[in-house]
């Protein structure tokens, strides 16, 4: 059982190396997708969206609300 648990241990620890190096190499490559999340996010037409989206679907659960309840 010991044996097992050292193993799992390794393996972890060299994963988690592993990730951590290849972060470290694509760190660019993360900041740019923040960065063009943040411009969606903020886009005027992506906010309408959004919004239109949101109004559908609570039109939807109305309708579907009434249906169900039968009012």
């Amino acid at each position: 059982m010991r044996k097992n648990i050292l193993i799992l241990a390794v393996i972890a620890v060299a994963a988690y190396l592993v990730g951590v190096e290849s972060a470290k190499a694509r760190g660019k490559n993360y900041e740019d997708l923040r960065h063009q999340l943040e411009r969606l996010w903020t886009n005027p037409e992506a906010k309408k969206s959004r919004m239109r989206m949101a109004k559908n679907a609570k039109k939807s659960l109305e309708k579907a609300r009434k249906n169900f309840l039968g009012s």
